[in-house]
């Protein structure tokens, strides 16, 4: 029985993630599929994409797992978003400032702002939580 020190896996990506470091992500325990849904949660965040795009069937993604990494991890914006902000999770793996009602899960706290979609900014993880 194998145990980790941080909860950081490996898993072969769903399709080409070599530009999607930072990315939310579901997994089965050996593929990783990007976050496709704004209300169903995110199992983890991608912290090195796969090297080349041609070979992702044969490469690895680390991804760490939220709710149980410990530290802060890289998360792509979806958009602007305030330094201190709750983020949470979009349809897309990219987060966004906290909408404040409806379905939406939760995902961490901004740490640094992001200006615009596809900055990539340090983020407090949290376990996700589904709010409505």
């Amino acid at each position: 029985m194998k145990t980790r020190e941080e909860a950081i896996i490996s898993l072969t990506p769903a399709a080409d993630y070599s530009a999607k470091r930072g990315y939310l992500v579901t997994h089965d325990g050996t593929t990783a599929t990007l976050s496709a849904s704004a209300t169903v949660r995110a199992k983890g965040v991608i912290l090195d994409a796969n090297p080349t795009a041609a070979g992702y069937a044969n490469e690895k993604v680390t991804v760490a797992l939220l709710g149980s990494v410990p530290g802060t991890v890289l998360m792509c914006a979806g958009g602007v978003i305030a330094a201190g902000d709750w983020v949470q999770q979009d349809s897309d793996g990219q987060v966004l400032t906290d909408a404040g009602s409806g379905g939406r899960v939760i995902v961490g706290q901004a740490l640094e702002a992001a200006t615009a979609a596809g900055d990539l900014i340090e983020v407090a993880p949290i376990a996700p939580l589904p709010l409505s």
